[in-house]
């Protein structure tokens, strides 16, 4: 069945947060028993990143591009989302984690980047910049008016 319109957009918002949850909660399953492999950095624990942090830019160099790969992969992935940083820096995001790492020694970087996307996904950029998307919504006969919120 190939769903169109309000339904299909209904049914990805519906994947959407079930994703959203399932990252809140413990990451998605991949395999019967709930588990799945990761690579890099990202198996290391919490505590791995901070001793990292202590050290410096060169040991931190591994836990930046797998969470810079990690978010790109994010922003592909989810649906709705141009940009899953939104305005946070950099810094911004290491002092998140820098937090919940603290608070969480034992838990996988990859699960902390996960917990990580839960909180920026409110304030995400769902658009690219100067993007008019307009014409999509008149396609097809169909008038969405953000004046007045009726279909027309």
């Amino acid at each position: 069945m190939n769903l169109k319109g309000p339904f299909r957009l209904i049914g990805l918002i519906a994947i959407c947060l079930l994703i959203l949850g399932l990252a809140a909660t413990q990451p998605a399953a991949k395999d019967i028993d709930g588990e799945f492999v990761v690579f890099s950095a990202g198996a290391n624990t919490c505590t791995d990143y901070l001793v990292a942090r202590r050290i410096g830019r060169l040991a931190m160099e591994p836990y930046r591009q797998w969470l810079s790969g990690y978010l790109s992969a994010f922003n592909l992935i989810v649906v709705n989302t141009y940009d899953i940083v939104g305005e946070s820096s950099y810094t911004q995001i290491t002092d998140w984690l820098d937090r919940y790492c603290a608070e969480n020694k034992e838990v996988s970087f990859v699960n902390a980047s996960a917990t990580l996307t839960v909180s920026l996904y409110p304030q995400r950029h769902n658009l690219a910049p100067n993007k008019d998307t307009r014409g999509k919504w008149l396609g097809n006969g169909h008038v969405f008016s953000a004046e007045n919120s009726t279909r027309q």
